[in-house]
Parts: C-alpha cells; structure tokens; sequence
C-alpha cells in the first residue's frame, strides 16, 4: 500500500513539472516572436527594393509635354473621322499647323530641364562674378517661368483639341460645305497657338494675337 501510494505522489509530481516546462517554454517562444515582429530590422526593406524617389514622382516637364502631344494626336484622330474629302484636308491643315508649334514646347521642356538639373558652380576667387546664391535664385526664377509656360502651352493644346472635336461632331451633323469652312476658318483664327521663342525668353506674359471669340470663329477666310 505504501509503495502504491509513493507511485501516485511520484506521478502526480512528474505530471505537474511537465505542464510547468511546456508553459514556460510558449512564453518563452511567443516573447521571441513578438520582440521579432516588433524589431525595426524585421519590418526593414532591402535597399532594392525601395521605390525610388524618381520614379515616384513624375517628370513634370514630360508630363506637360505628353499633354500637349496627346492632344495633337486626339485631333487628328477626330479630323480623320470625317467623311467629307474638303473638310477632312481642312482640319488636317489646321491640325498640321497645331503639330507644327509642338517643337516650341520641347524647346521649353528641355531648356526647363536643363535649369533644374544645373548646378551653379562656385567661385572662390571672387573675380566679380555672380554669386552661386544669387545664380540659384536666378535660376530657380526662370525654371518657374519656363514651367508656367509650359503648363500654358499644355492648356492651350488641349482646349484646341477640345474644340476642334466639337466642331467635327458638329459638321458630322450638316452637310453644308460653306458653314464647315466656316468653322475651318475659325479654327486657323486662332494661330498661333503659342508665343514666338523669342518673346517666351524674354518673359512676355502677354500676347499680342487677338483672342479667339466666337465672333471670330465665324469669319471667313477671303483669300
């Protein structure tokens, strides 16, 4: 009797070291996961594959330049919609006229670029040249003018596609020749779209071409 009772003790001792060791072992395993979850280095991201800054944010010279391109190809595929031989070789006059004042945007667009990539450089000699503080400003001033025309040139050529658009949904409606050179006439009213090169670099905010009415666009051409 006395040996079954030792065996009982015996067993029920072994019983609750176990439960004790199985308990303190998941404490143990679920602390290590948890300091590692929370650990700055388990969250860490490899050098490669971190998004890059540059591809993050978009060139914003490129995109105004994609706008204006865009909109040069929207008008010719509208153009190329109409059925009418005169009218269709009209609006792709027009629309040639629109591709042709393409090259002034490039021109801002790298020139822009090439002033936001630049770096003044230093000059230690103090031979009475400009200060690179005061060349970075002047330099910043003239990136935001060239920007600002860029950003105008890009709404310029959207509007013109915005509505050279209507006017060929409109002359898809009428097979009148006379009113659809009339509409012609109004479009090539509003050359050129853009200023000259010249006056863009000399910062001329304000133009001297006529704006485009409605009273315009119903003029005809008397050539």
């Amino acid at each position: 009797m006395t040996h079954l009772i030792v065996a009982l003790l015996a067993g029920a001792l072994g019983t609750l070291l176990g439960l004790s060791f199985r308990r303190s072992s998941g404490e143990s395993t679920r602390g290590w996961c948890e300091e590692r979850r929370t650990s700055p280095a388990a969250g860490t991201v490899p050098n490669g594959e971190q998004p890059s800054n540059q591809h993050r944010n978009r060139d914003r010279w490129l995109c105004e330049l994609n706008r204006c391109e865009q909109a040069v190809r929207r008008a010719v595929r509208a153009a190329d919609t109409v059925s009418s031989l005169p009218v269709r070789r009209g609006l792709r006059q027009v629309v040639y006229r629109m591709d042709a004042e393409l090259p002034t945007v490039r021109t801002l667009v790298e020139l822009g670029r090439e002033f936001d990539s630049a770096a003044p450089e230093a000059n230690p000699g103090g031979d009475g040249a400009v200060p690179p503080e005061q060349e970075s400003s002047s330099r910043r001033a003239t990136s935001r003018r060239l920007h600002r025309q860029v950003r105008e040139a890009s709404a310029v050529f959207t509007s013109f596609a915005d509505r050279l658009t209507e006017v060929v949904a409109e002359l898809g409606a009428e097979a009148d020749p006379d009113h659809a050179q009339t509409r012609i006439a109004g479009l090539r009213a509003r050359f050129p779209l853009l200023p000259s090169m010249s006056e863009i670099l000399a910062g001329r905010e304000e133009r001297t071409r006529p704006r485009s009415t409605p009273e315009a666009e119903a003029l005809v051409e008397t050539r």
